[in-house]
Parts: C-alpha cells; sequence; structure tokens
C-alpha cells in the first residue's frame, strides 16, 4: 500500500512538472502570442525614456507598434525598476523576464512549503496549477508582476510570524510598488497580537516610505501624474478577467435591465450592498481572529479576505487565496458538513453556463469569485459552529 501511494504522489509531481514544463516552454517560444502585460511595461519604458508618457494609451500602441497593447497603470517608480529589461531587445527582455518568473515561482512554492503548508504533499503543485481558472499560469501567461508581488508578500508574512516586523514592513512596501493595495497589510500591525509602539512606528515609517517612493518621482514628472490617476480609476476589465466587486458594476453596465446601476453615482449602491453583505457574513469571524494571538490563523484568514475585498482583483492576483484555502479548508473538511460550501461551487459554477443569456454569461464569468465566495462561507459556518482549527 506505501509503495502504491508513493507512486502515486510521484507520478502528481512527475504531471504537474511537465504541465508547468509546457507553459513556461509555450510562452518562452512565443513572444508574439503570450506576455501581453510584459509588452506593455517594455514599451512604457522604452516611451518614458523617449519623453513620452507612458499612460497615453494611443502614444503606447502607436510607440509599440500594437492597436491591442495594453495600458500601462503603475507608478513611476516601477519603470526604474524595469529599465534593465528595457535596455535589450524584446525578444531577450521577455526570455529574461519569463526565467525571472519562474524562479519567483520556485521560490514562491517554496515559502508556501516551508512555512504555510508543511504537510500539503503533492497537493500545493497541483492546486497552485489549477486553482482559480489556473490563476498561476495565467500569470506566467501574461507576463504580469503578480508573482513577484506574491514572493515579497508571503514572505512578509513569514517573517510576520517569526516576529520580525521590520523585514514584515519592507516585504509588504516591495509588494505594494506597483500595484498599491497590499499596503493595506500593514494594518495587521495594529491587532492586539502584534500591536506594539514599535510595530506602530514600523508600521506609518513603512507607510510614508511607500507613500514617498509612489508619489515622489510625480514631481520631476508632473504633468504625468493626471495620466497615472486617470488610468487607475479608468480601468474596466471584463468580469470575465476581474472577479470582483468592480468587475459586477462593470458587468451590470454592459446589460440593458441593469446599466443604471453602473453610471456615474448609481455606481455606490452595488459597491455598498457588496461590502455591506461581506461584512454582515464575515463580522464574527473577522473579529475573533482579530482578538487572538494566532498569527498565523490572523495571516491566512486576512489573505483570504483581501482576495474577497480588493476592489479590483485580475485572475492570476487570486492566487493569493491557494494558501488559505489549503490552510484552513482542507484540514477543516471533514468537521462540517457545511464545508461542501466550498466543494458545491467549485463542481457546479461551470454548469452556471446553461442559464439563459445573460444570465448564464454572468455566472459562468462569475467562476474564481463564487469560489471564492464558497471557501470563505465555509471557514465562516465552521467557526460559527466552533470547528475550525488553525485560527
Amino acid at each position: 500500500m506505501l509503495v502504491s501511494v508513493s507512486k502515486k504522489k510521484a507520478a502528481a509531481y512527475v504531471v504537474v512538472a511537465i504541465a508547468w514544463a509546457w507553459v513556461i516552454a509555450s510562452v518562452w517560444r512565443g513572444p508574439v502570442q503570450y506576455q501581453f502585460d510584459f509588452k506593455s511595461y517594455y514599451y512604457a519604458v522604452k516611451l518614458f525614456d523617449a519623453g513620452g508618457s507612458p499612460y497615453d494609451i494611443t502614444t503606447l500602441r502607436e510607440f509599440g507598434g500594437s492597436p491591442n497593447l495594453l495600458g500601462f497603470y503603475y507608478p513611476l517608480s516601477t519603470l526604474s525598476l524595469l529599465r534593465p529589461l528595457g535596455d535589450l531587445d524584446y525578444v531577450s527582455a521577455h526570455r529574461v523576464w519569463i526565467a525571472l518568473k519562474a524562479i519567483a515561482l520556485v521560490m514562491l512554492l517554496v515559502i508556501w512549503k516551508r512555512c504555510f503548508l508543511p504537510a500539503s504533499g503533492w497537493l500545493l503543485p497541483v492546486v497552485t496549477l489549477l486553482a482559480f481558472h489556473a490563476a498561476t499560469p495565467w500569470d506566467v501567461k501574461m507576463g504580469n508582476v503578480t508573482v513577484f508581488e506574491q514572493v515579497s508578500l508571503w514572505a512578509g508574512f513569514a517573517f510576520l510570524m517569526r516576529a520580525r516586523t521590520t523585514a514584515f514592513v519592507v516585504c509588504v512596501v516591495l509588494a505594494s510598488l506597483a500595484k498599491l493595495l497590499p499596503i493595506v497589510f500593514l494594518l495587521l500591525l495594529f491587532l492586539p497580537a502584534l500591536r506594539s509602539r514599535a510595530s506602530t512606528v514600523r508600521a506609518l515609517s513603512g507607510a510614508a516610505v511607500f507613500a514617498g517612493v509612489t508619489l515622489l518621482p510625480f514631481l520631476a514628472h508632473p504633468d504625468l501624474f493626471d495620466g497615472y490617476l486617470r488610468g487607475l480609476t479608468n480601468q474596466h476589465p471584463p468580469f470575465k478577467v476581474n472577479p470582483s466587486v468592480m468587475g459586477i458594476v462593470d458587468e451590470l453596465g454592459r446589460h440593458r435591465a441593469t446599466a443604471f446601476l453602473a453610471v456615474g453615482g448609481m455606481r455606490l449602491v452595488p459597491i455598498a450592498a457588496y461590502y455591506a453583505l461581506l461584512l454582515l457574513v464575515s463580522w464574527r469571524l473577522l473579529t475573533r481572529v482579530a482578538a487572538s494571538r494566532n498569527v498565523r490563523g490572523i495571516v491566512l484568514v486576512a489573505a483570504l479576505f483581501y482576495a474577497l475585498a480588493a476592489p479590483r482583483l485580475i485572475i492570476y492576483s487570486c492566487m493569493i487565496a491557494i494558501v488559505p484555502v489549503l490552510a484552513l479548508l482542507v484540514p477543516n473538511a471533514g468537521k462540517s458538513k457545511l464545508g461542501e460550501y466550498a466543494l458545491l461551487a467549485a463542481l457546479c459554477v461551470g454548469g452556471l453556463a446553461i442559464l439563459p443569456v445573460p444570465a448564464g454569461t454572468i455566472a459562468s464569468d462569475a467562476t474564481p469569485l463564487l469560489l471564492l465566495w464558497g471557501c470563505w462561507l465555509a471557514l465562516v459556518t465552521l467557526e460559527r459552529r466552533g470547528a475550525l482549527a488553525g485560527v
């Protein structure tokens, strides 16, 4: 029996390794077909160095020679980090970026395995490959910065569990340089288990450094700041790749019956309703975890809640939920029938596409968000029954 189990695990590792090798090899060989986000980064650097605005999508597309080039939405400081790649020809830069992402992915899996999921075995690489519409492979194919963000963020969480708050602050600031929102994790230092005068000073210092790095470069280029702000507020990725509250609002605007809810001030109605529902469902779990002394549990619950609460969350960013789901749901799965929420969501959401249009389109596009909600409801239910271990 032991030999049989060992062979099954070995086979699982081989299959996952082959799948990952195929993903990386296909991207490596396809500088035109893949890495759409990286193309924007690359040409944004080139355009900025040529004296243009990386936030002007029309100019960026003309400069990059592609009408389909995605916009650049990150602070000017990120261009300094990307500039060494801008000095290379596109194909070379493309392949260096893939190699860096592959290294970062291995680092992320090592952090997850050693610090959060030591007993996960073959389940970790399999779930990382497939979970949430294959969020992690999608990041590799798109060439986004998410995997680097996640390495820094989870390294910070690992430091936090070891009471190394300075390292935690540094990691959170680094994780926030591009997409900004992860800086909210500094608020963890104000919870009872982590609060102290020194932690407060570190959190505020980290926030100040983050603000400085984000905003000060615009003092030298004030004409670019409006373009940056417009890029932040005018992003409207479709719901099928943006399973979040803003994705819901934008999707409502695409259908005649609900379009009024996505116009002007009316946008606040579905947004407020979403957050009110989230807080109503989550309040007891959040308050209990916030008052606990279990730093690991605080980190895991905070990461999963972040995935549900983020105003925008492109599919590849769903990888932040992988560890909480594996660490909290899998060990607790047999303790409550209501833990089947997550399983039912995973099994059924794909079939929602049979509903009449547009309901079927909205429902099938909502798969990652429904999975996140299913996992969260399972945790809430387990906590209310007093059966939630690990928190």
